[in-house]
């Protein structure tokens, strides 16, 4: 049952990340808007190099160590403390225009990671 949830929060995460992208466009002289808000909230963009370090059973600060931020939150299921409880994280990647990665929590333990574009 907990692996038919991992994999239904997953997809989700996935066509979610796939919709929600931004236009690359961008006129000279202005900053935008979300590297802005990445820098405060101390986001950081993963590289393809980072996120092959990263391994499932790793915890989310293990995860964030290694990255050098945190990641949005894109969709929490459960409570925490329970074994059920999971969350994903999107981090925007370097890479391809739209470069991304998505990691799968569950009772605090990396169960999923998913890349696009990183390099």
């Amino acid at each position: 049952m907990n692996l038919k949830w991992i994999a239904m929060t997953l997809a989700v995460a996935l066509s979610l990340v796939g919709c929600g992208g931004e236009s690359a466009k961008q006129t000279s002289g202005q900053t935008n808007k979300t590297e802005a808000s990445e820098k405060q909230e101390g986001n950081s963009l993963i590289t393809k190099a980072k996120f092959e370090k990263i391994e499932n059973g790793m915890s989310y600060e293990e995860v964030v160590k290694i990255i050098g931020g945190s990641g949005e939150l894109l969709s929490e299921i459960g409570k925490k403390g329970e074994k059920t409880h999971t969350t994903v994280y999107v981090y925007k990647g370097e890479g391809t225009v739209g470069a991304n990665a998505t990691l799968t929590f569950q009772d605090g333990k990396l169960m999923a990671k998913a890349q696009a574009g990183l390099k």
